[in-house]
């Protein structure tokens, strides 16, 4: 019986030392920039830039608002 859990106990310590050389050896995330933001020409919603739709001098943010022009 003595055999039996020294044997368990070999197999978790084995078990255990794998998983964690796992997590070390996984590289970092890696850091975003932070983007450039807008805000819509018609209802003021803050988004970023790259999903803009530009007209003229503004930026919106759909299509729709676009064709609506400013709100004044």
């Amino acid at each position: 019986m003595a055999k039996f859990l020294l044997f368990i106990v070999v197999l978790a310590v084995i078990y255990a030392l794998v998983r964690a050389s796992n997590r070390r050896s996984k590289p970092p995330p890696e850091a975003r920039t932070p983007e450039a933001m807008t805000r819509c020409a018609h209802c003021g919603v803050h988004f970023p830039r790259t999903e803009s739709v530009r007209g003229g001098e503004n930026d919106y943010c759909c299509e729709d608002h676009r064709r609506l022009g400013v709100r004044s």
